[in-house]
């Protein structure tokens, strides 16, 4: 059941990183304006964005039990002495788990409110350029429709940069993700080798034993 949900979340983890993607996209503002116009105002939308909200509340609990399933095997790791092996291959899963489970949980969230936030920007901008352009262009003469389109080119610019603000916080979120993937296998190298350092230091005094 567990694999389940979290194969459900995995699943809206690809689609966020979808609909973020068709969001910076770049696209003719007409296309972007019908597009954001329909996600704002058709009804099938608003369900979806409802179905999307409790979905998130669902993606919170289970980030909550992750958390605190990760907490329970690093105690249960710190207070109990391993011998068997078996236990011990069992714990280095459970670790590995919990970890995996609450990056997961946690990327999702964190990329869904870029998302939302990334959504909102551009239908403010899309509707700002729509409402503002014609009028200002039409205002008074060419002078004014020439200062006009030079004010617009600066908040094009200034959104540009803004995207860009975004586009790079979503390739730190990545870097984090990788580095973290990263430290988890020299963790496992080093326990691993840690293993193997033990049955060598074991064997040495079994055999300084019988000598």
């Amino acid at each position: 059941m567990a694999t389940l949900q979290y194969t459900g979340v995995f699943a809206l983890l690809i689609a966020e990183i979808c609909v973020f993607i068709l969001l910076i996209l770049p696209m003719p503002a007409r296309w972007k304006r019908a597009m954001i116009t329909w996600s704002s105002r058709s009804s099938v939308a608003q369900r979806v964005l409802y179905g999307v909200r409790i979905a998130f509340g669902f993606v919170f609990l289970l980030f909550a039990d992750a958390v605190m399933r990760l907490r329970k095997v690093q105690q249960s790791k710190e207070s109990t002495r391993i011998i068997d092996e078996h236990t011990l291959c069992q714990q280095k899963v459970q670790q590995f788990y919990a970890q995996r489970n609450t990056y997961l949980t946690g990327i999702t969230m964190f990329l869904g409110l870029i998302l939302i936030s990334t959504h909102s920007l551009i239908g403010q901008l899309v509707e700002n350029t729509s409402s503002s352009a014609a009028p200002r262009l039409v205002s008074s003469g060419p002078g004014s429709a020439k200062a006009q389109v030079e004010k617009l080119k600066g908040e094009l610019s200034d959104a540009r940069k803004e995207v860009e603000e975004l586009n790079r916080k979503d390739r730190d979120m990545a870097t984090l993700r990788k580095q973290a993937e990263s430290n988890h296998q020299e963790y496992m190298r080093l326990a691993d080798e840690n293993e193997k350092l033990q049955k060598l230091l074991d064997a040495s005094s079994e055999s300084k034993k019988d000598a």
